[in-house]
């Protein structure tokens, strides 16, 4: 680059130039100041022989130096010492021990620095020891000598006394102890005492306690503070430890070491250090190597200042081993090859494994492992086969690559199989053929084979025929018998030996009948069936049929199937796992032919068709419940058992107030098992239990229910609504409502009410207890049970906790919240009472003070009377000084009841009760004839009240009333009535006539006054106004039912009717009477006498006959007869020539707790009122569903009785309309027949057996449209919209009056419809089964 020419300086002229002007700039900004104390000497006054300390500090800049005068002079002795401290900026100047008069004086404490030079005073006092004020200091406890541990908290005591108090300053090695620059770490105590907390090394040393007050100062004895170190050279805690890892991998190493003090710890490598200086732990290191390749040693160092200790990990890093040698074979057979190797690594290998193979294209590897030597025989082979082997091995990493395989061939051995699809055929009368295939496994070179022939196959085989055959698989055998059946077998040998035999087969020496059918065997099976095939031996033999024949296990009974020709065959409705033999032969014309060798199968697995048995449970705590079982019998198995579910549910809704379930999937058992724990259930609740055993199929069926109920635990709640009254100074009523039956958790067995006394809001003393015990029929189950309880003996005007817990047999529950309440202040006992009677109308009552206790006070007195039987009483008070009252207007007779009681500030006390009775006496008054009675022609009807209160004199025991026609000669007639009686009907009177009434009142004691005589006049009499035309308006075979005419009257009018030997009154009112209780077929005379004949006047006869004994049978019913319940009757064989007309009765039944009420007999039965709701054929179905279902009626009339008849459905030959029953009610028939005899007389049969309809689900179904529905729907909502219309104006105008009020909706609610449910059977079922198809408008 080109010069510019411009001047510039050098390095080393800029250094120079650069530092002084750093100096001046510091120099002028570091300000100098003279010397100036912070710590000032005070004047002192010592003792003789005692110590004292000067301390004087001061600051400047430069700092400056703290020295001591005495007259101007250092002072200079060998009892006079300064100590200096804060680098001589500070200095004590101690004097001990102190010498009067020399040491008293004026001492001088200079600063100087460079600046300037200052200077304090401080005068020196001293005292003799005998001569000391009162009030000087006295050290009373010093300082002892102290070891503590560092770290540990230190104290050093001191007590001093004086007048005033001294002030306590410390010393440490003579110098001043300021605790406020240890940041909390040294505190004077304000005690005195000094305490040093975390104590160190550098707290060691010669401590002093001073006390000083303006009377002088006192120091004393020194004693020495030792901190203990514990010094612990270093050592391993956790060494390190040596490991292997895979190439590339990851590790830590930890390292920790201990010792006092602590060392440090660091990682090296080789002379490497892997950790920093500056970054050295304290006690623990970690190593963190990643990605490892080489093996390596790694030292952890641990040093302190007692030692240097190092340990050594190792880190290997592992790799795979290497392929062994080739293997060499130096053995075979024809199932085994035993081989050699070298192992080829010269690291330790953990095992071998062998792979080795057939030679086939197809062919894998297979595997032995675990093999830890060189040598090893491999077994299992098949004979005469190439194999290849290779070997590989393996250690902590991995397996190695595999050897060079080796090649070998196992030997030959005898066949293994036989020859197979063994074939005969007669091909002559006495040669046959046979056929067959080479063997699956010949394990070598087949020879050839031999032919094993025999009419008795019972015999060894060694007996049997044999036929040799060389490299041929046919040959014929000759000589045989013909008509004989023959066993054939056939094996193949190698040059080492035979093979098996083939399975026999059978032929018949008979040409023209089939062989044996060839490749019998089982195809497609299933749980309930087998499917069988077979391929026919030849198909010339003219097969027409095949016979098969099967049992159930080795010994079951043999059953036969024969069928046309056929390659296979379904055996059906066999049972589920089970074993069954088949053999089959083929039919031709000429015979039968041989059968196969049994082949046998087991059916398929199927869902257990029963139950487990023996279904048990039990309780074992609140919670769980144990459940066991036995199998299911063996029959209904169907497979092997792979376990049981167990299906639970709560009876009915959970304790816990929600719907009753169990779990979503039943628990499960396996087969072994036959019972099962289930845990976390309710408590106490009821279960129901069943369980299903299962197969590989799926589940059976399961067993019936079980109840089974969860066992009792305390309660979970306490007892609800819990409340506390006070009732007086010593007694509370404490009430409470039962738990919920979901946290009972058992039977309520009782309850415990605690109570304790409060003071202060802590209790006092031990709780005491209450047992409300609940009897057996008590226990309770209904949530909504009240209990109380009093609780007495309490102290007045004091507080009580109280709390209420219910008790199972398993113990108390949770209590309820606690209740505070404070009983009423202390009241009065029982005044002393006294009533003493002392007139006829009047008594005294006198009492006097109750027994006080101290400190209560009298404030007045209650009293409350009356009569017993009269409320309410009177009450009355009193000052304290008033001690009795009199009572006046007393009854006789009565009872009275008197009550005081005595008040103070707690309020009234107990209450002292006496009862006056006073003796009755005949009644002083009469009693009162009410106005407003009703008069007629022959009767007066009375009523009558007590006589009042006050002059009863006693209780009534009884009426007399006394009643005479007016101005009649002699005594009136009297009647009795009991007390309860207040009104009576005189009858039998004259009309048109006075009478005068009277009437009294009886006391035990005797009868009252009579009462003034009240005159009544009966009505004069109307001829016209009598019952007449006494008939007969019908007659059954016990009833007969008598009608009269008669005017309406309000009062009853009687009337007496007379028939064999009996009588009966009636009421002329009612119009007729029924006759109950007579003999059928039977001619009656009824004599009939009225009120107004009672006096000669005339009398009603009246002649019926009771019908004939028929219909002594009861209808039956058949609910089956007919399709869908529909209610079918079948009558008995009837007379019918006497019967004008029979007629079904239906009777609606009305049940009263249980009980059937109001069902008459049949003959009781108003028939003219049956008769008049006789329907005829011309009403509709609307018009049939708005009569009364309720009474009986009549359904069907018939002219020939028919044999049966169906309730509900119209018959042809019935006049009557049959009414549709009602679903849901019950009914009872009966058979009504009305007789060609004079007059109206029916007969009636027994009742049928009570039957209920089903009661109809309503589904939601179109309805063809019918009159009767039209009439029914059509006006309903025809309403409904004009509702609606008029709803909406209202709302119109009521939005426009008031905007801002609600709005009413019009809701059409099809609840509030009544659905037209038609009841009829015919038209029910032609609802429910409509043709498809079909719209119902």
């Amino acid at each position: 680059m080109a010069d510019s020419g411009a001047p510039r300086l050098s390095l080393p002229l800029l250094l120079p130039v650069t530092t002084l002007l750093l100096s001046l700039l510091l120099t002028s900004s570091h300000a100098v100041s003279s010397p100036r104390f912070t710590k000032v000497p005070v004047d002192q006054i010592g003792v003789s022989g005692g110590v004292v300390s000067f301390v004087c500090q001061a600051t400047g800049d430069p700092k400056p130096r703290v020295s001591w005068n005495k007259k101007g002079k250092k002072v200079n002795s060998q009892r006079i010492e300064t100590i200096e401290f804060d680098e001589g900026a500070g200095a004590v100047l101690r004097i001990q021990p102190l010498r009067a008069p020399r040491d008293e004086n004026i001492y001088e404490c200079v600063a100087e620095n460079s600046e300037a030079e200052i200077t304090v005073n401080a005068k020196l006092s001293i005292i003799r020891e005998d001569l000391l004020p009162p009030g000087f200091p006295n050290i009373d406890m010093g300082p002892q000598l102290k070891v503590v541990e560092r770290t540990r908290t230190a104290t050093m005591l001191c007590a001093a006394s004086g007048n005033p108090d001294p002030e306590i300053t410390w010393y440490k090695d003579f110098l001043p102890i300021d605790p406020s620059a240890s940041n909390g770490r040294i505190k004077q105590l304000r005690s005195g005492a000094l305490q040093i907390e975390n104590s160190e090394e550098t707290d060691q040393g010669k401590y002093e306690c001073v006390a000083s007050n303006v009377e002088g100062v006192r120091y004393s004895s020194p004693a020495n503070l030792y901190v203990r170190v514990r010094r612990v050279p270093p050592r391993f805690s956790i060494p390190p430890t040596s490991q292997e890892i895979m190439p590339g991998g990851s590790v830590n190493i930890t390292c920790v070491a201990v010792g006092s003090p602590m060392p440090y710890v660091k990682w090296m490598l080789n002379s490497e250090d892997l950790t920093p200086e500056d970054e050295m732990p304290v006690g623990r290191n970690v190593l963190e190597l990643s990605s490892v390749r080489e093996s390596a040693n790694y030292t952890c160092v641990a040093m302190s200042s007692l030692g240097i200790i190092e340990a050594v990990a190792q880190i290997t890093v592992k790799s795979l081993p290497k392929p062994p040698g080739t293997p060499v074979v130096t053995e075979t057979t024809a199932t085994s090859v035993t081989i050699t190797w070298d192992s080829g690594n010269p690291d330790p290998v953990t095992y071998y494994i062998i792979q080795y193979r057939a030679k086939s294209p197809d062919s894998k590897y297979e595997t032995v492992d675990d093999i830890t030597t060189t040598r090893y025989s491999i077994g299992g082979l098949y004979p005469n086969t190439e194999y290849e082997i290779r070997v590989s091995a393996i250690n902590t990493i991995g397996q190695g690559p595999p050897s060079e395989p080796v090649e070998t061939r196992t030997g030959e051995q005898a066949p293994a199989s036989p020859p197979r699809n063994i074939q005969a055929q007669i091909i002559s009368q006495n040669t046959m053929m046979v056929r067959w295939e080479e063997p699956e496994e010949p394990n070598g070179q087949i020879k050839g084979y031999r032919v094993y022939y025999t009419m008795d196959d019972s015999q060894p085989t060694s007996l049997w025929q044999i036929h040799n055959v060389q490299d041929s698989i046919i040959t014929t055998v000759q000589s045989l018998v013909p008509q004989e059946t023959y066993t054939v077998k056939v094996l193949a040998f190698t040059s080492v030996g035979d093979g098996p035999f083939s399975e026999p087969i059978h032929v018949k020496v008979l040409q023209g009948v089939p062989a044996q059918p060839s490749r019998f065997q089982v195809g497609a099976v299933s749980d309930t069936s087998i499917q069988l095939t077979w391929e026919a031996a030849y198909d010339k033999e003219g097969i027409v049929n095949y016979e098969l024949r099967y049992m159930e296990g080795r010994f079951g009974t043999q059953m036969k199937k024969t069928f046309g020709p056929a390659s296979s065959y379904v055996v059906e409705s066999l049972r589920p796992h089970t074993e069954y033999h088949f053999s089959l032969a083929a039919i031709s014309a000429k015979g039968i032919g041989a059968f196969t060798n049994d082949i046998s199968q087991k059916t398929l697995q199927a869902k257990p068709s029963a139950p487990p048995q023996d279904v048990q449970c039990r309780s074992t705590s609140s919670t769980s419940l144990l459940v066991s079982w036995r199998p299911p019998a063996v029959s209904g198995q169907n497979g092997v058992l792979e376990g049981y579910r167990v299906h639970y549910r709560a009876a009915g809704p959970a304790e816990g107030g929600g719907e009753a379930g169990g779990p979503e999937e039943p628990p499960t058992v396996p087969a072994p098992e036959e019972q099962l724990l289930l845990q976390r259930l309710d408590k106490w609740t009821q279960y129901r239990v069943s369980v299903a055993a299962f197969t590989g199929r799926g589940a059976g069926p399961e067993s019936e229910p079980l109840l089974c109920r969860t066992d009792e635990d305390v309660p979970g709640a306490p007892p609800r609504r819990v409340e506390v009254e006070v009732l007086n100074a010593t007694a509370l009523k404490v009430a409470w409502r039962s738990l919920t039956p979901g946290r009972q958790h058992g039977q309520i067995r009782g309850y415990q009410v605690h109570y304790v006394r409060v003071e202060s809001g802590e209790s006092r003393g031990r709780p005491l207890i209450k047992d409300v015990m609940l009897a057996d029929a008590q226990w309770e189950t209904d949530e909504t049970a009240e209990y109380e309880m009093v609780i007495g003996g309490l102290k007045p005007d004091t507080t009580y906790s109280i709390t209420v817990a219910a008790y199972t047999t398993k113990g108390d529950g949770a209590r309820s919240k606690p209740k505070l309440v404070v009983t009423k202040g202390a009241v009065p006992g029982l005044p002393y009472l006294s009533v003493a009677q002392d007139s006829e109308t009047s008594a005294v009552v006198h009492w006097d003070p109750p027994d006080l206790t101290t400190g209560m006070d009298l404030q007045g007195y209650r009293l409350q009377f009356g009569r017993k039987d009269v409320s309410p009483f009177a009450t009355l008070e009193f000052a304290p000084q008033e001690r009795q009252y009199s009572v006046g207007n007393i009854h006789r007779g009565a009872t009275y009841l008197f009550r005081v009681s005595a008040k103070s500030r707690g309020g009234f006390g107990e209450e002292a009760v006496v009862e006056l009775s006073v003796p009755e006496k005949t009644p002083g008054g009469y009693p009162q004839m009410d106005e407003g009675s009703n008069v007629t022609c022959c009767s007066v009807q009375l009523s009558w009240s007590p006589p009042v209160l006050a002059e009863r004199n006693g209780l009534i025991t009884e009426y007399t009333l006394a009643f005479q026609e007016a101005g009649a000669a002699g005594p009136p007639q009297e009647l009795r009535f009991p007390p309860s009686q207040s009104s009576y009907v005189l009858n039998s009177l004259k009309p048109n006539s006075a009478y005068d009434v009277k009437i009294r009142a009886h006391t035990i004691v005797g009868p009252g006054p009579y009462s003034p005589p009240i005159q009544y006049r009966t009505v004069a009499s109307d001829p016209t106004d009598v019952p007449k035309n006494f008939t007969v308006k019908w007659a059954t075979k016990t009833t007969v039912v008598i009608a009269w005419k008669f005017s309406e009257s309000r009062s009853p009018y009687k009337c007496t009717i007379e028939y064999n030997r009996q009588k009966m009154d009636v009421d002329a009112r009612q119009m007729r009477v029924l006759v109950t209780g007579l003999k059928h077929n039977t001619t009656y005379e009824f004599r009939v006498a009225c009120q107004e004949s009672l006096d000669g006047g005339p009398r009603h006869r009246v002649v019926a006959r009771t019908a004939p004994l028929i219909l002594v049978k009861k209808p039956k019913l058949d609910i089956y007869a007919e399709p869908d319940n529909m209610l079918t009757m079948s009558f008995p064989p009837v007379d019918t020539k006497a019967v004008k007309t029979f007629y079904v009765v239906v009777v609606p039944l009305k049940r009263t707790s249980g009980s059937v009420k109001n069902l008459k007999n049949p003959d009781e039965m108003d028939m003219e009122e049956l008769l008049r709701e006789v329907t005829p054929k011309r009403r509709s179905r609307r018009q049939l569903a708005q009569l009364d279902q309720k009474k009986p009626y009549i359904t069907a009339c018939f002219r020939q009785l028919p044999s049966s008849f169906t309730v509900g459905s119209d018959h042809r030959h019935s006049s009557c309309e049959n009414k549709p029953l009602e679903p849901g009610q019950e009914y009872v028939f009966f058979l009504l027949a009305e007789l060609n005899a004079t007059g109206k007389t029916f007969a009636t049969s027994p009742y049928t057996d009570t039957v209920m309809t089903p009661r109809l689900e309503v589904k939601l179904l179109q309805v063809e449209t019918g009159d009767g529905l039209i009439w029914v729907v059509g006006p309903v909502l025809a309403v409904v919209f004009i509702i609606c219309i008029v709803i909406a104006i209202l709302l119109y105008k009521n939005r426009k009056r008031k905007e801002a009020e609600p709005r009413t909706k019009c809701l059409l609610n099809n609840a509030d419809m009544t659905p037209h449910h038609p009841t009829d059977p015919v038209e029910m079922r032609r609802i429910n089964f409509q043709t498809p198809g079909k719209t119902i408008k």
